[in-house]
């Protein structure tokens, strides 16, 4: 048990070593977006109320970093905040939001983007992932490919939340 634990706890390890943003150009995430799946092997981390529960409005681009404008619910309420992102010791973007998040972009089109991010909080680390589009819903052939990537990343079928047909705070928008 002790080995595979270990095992666990390296692989993870080498993971986040060798996440890169793959953002060659960051002005192809910028402009509306809507938070269309989110995924996590934590499940009750974006299930309602869970602390990774958030939809995107719009990402922005500055001076190379990107600044986001989202929407939590707290108790029911839909709560907008604002996220930049900065550059590690790694040279990489990170961004602090309950926790210190890694993240890399998987998928990108002129419809769709698939984050894969990894949220270390507390000595914890969780794998998730978000898909945007441009519109409040994607093909099954985007889904799936984000299922997919999910898949890779360690995070099952099951374990992801398709919110196209959810409020994501729309009113607000």
């Amino acid at each position: 048990m002790r080995i595979l634990l270990l095992t666990i706890g390296l692989v993870l390890v080498c993971g986040l070593q060798a996440l890169d943003n793959n953002l060659d150009n960051p002005k192809m995430v910028t402009g509306n977006w809507f938070t269309v799946a989110l995924a996590s092997n934590v499940t009750s981390k974006i299930e309602e109320g869970g602390s990774l529960q958030m939809f995107v409005k719009n990402i922005r681009e500055h001076d190379g970093l990107l600044l986001g404008d989202f929407f939590k619910r707290i108790n029911g309420e839909c709560t907008p905040f604002s996220l930049t992102t900065f550059i590690g010791e790694d040279g990489q973007m990170h961004v602090s939001y309950d926790g210190l998040n890694d993240f890399s972009i998987q998928s990108i089109s002129s419809d769709h983007v698939i984050f894969i991010l990894y949220n270390t909080k507390d000595g914890e680390v969780t794998t998730w992932a978000k898909l945007y589009g441009r519109t409040p819903d994607l093909s099954n052939e985007i889904k799936k490919e984000f299922e997919e990537i999910c898949e890779r990343f360690g995070i099952k079928k099951d374990q992801i939340r398709d919110l196209s047909n959810d409020d994501r705070c729309e009113k607000l928008r």
